[in-house]
């Protein structure tokens, strides 16, 4: 059922690391003026260069944020955030 509703097959690659940081800075503003070096180590412990993973991350960080009246990331959100993602990894 799913294959008569695909009109064409689309590969996907995860994002190289060094496009990362441009790209999330345009995604959300919690990362507008993030390091790129912190960005692309997010990418390491958790988004792995997969939007779907980045949106999870940050849907919860953006969360945290609002919750402790951040406009952006830090190390304490991100290692919340990494935290109730399951990884629990410190930056």
């Amino acid at each position: 059922m799913l294959r008569s509703r695909v009109f064409r097959r689309l590969p996907f690659r995860p994002l190289a690391a060094d496009e990362v940081p441009d790209l999330m800075r345009g995604y959300h503003p919690i990362y507008a003026e993030a390091d790129a070096a912190l960005l692309r180590q997010i990418d390491e412990l958790y988004g792995q260069g997969t939007m779907r993973d980045w949106a999870a991350f940050t849907h919860t960080a953006a969360g945290l944020c609002q919750d402790a009246g951040r406009p952006r990331i830090d190390i304490e959100v991100i290692e919340n955030a990494l935290t109730l993602l399951g990884g629990g990894v410190h930056v």
